[in-house]
């Protein structure tokens, strides 16, 4: 998945094992699959998912950070 604001909300039933920030080369790899139902909101408080949860519940998984270092050569 791919955060491209602050908070996203999920539109539909999904299941994600990655983040990748497009403001900055960040990817994040959750350490287990993390299922968001429709509703629920994602965003990051660092490079910490946060996840609250339609019922009000706030969920942080775990996961691991790393830097990526994106270059494109035009042809």
């Amino acid at each position: 998945m791919q955060l491209s604001g602050d908070r996203i909300v999920a539109p539909r039933n999904l299941m994600i094992r990655e983040i990748m920030v497009s403001r900055s080369c960040l990817t994040i790899t959750l350490e287990e699959a993390l299922f968001l139902r429709q509703g629920d909101t994602l965003w990051l408080d660092g490079s910490v998912p946060v996840v609250e949860r339609v019922d009000g519940t706030t969920v942080r998984p775990r996961s691991s950070s790393a830097a990526v270092n994106r270059s494109f050569r035009l042809l």
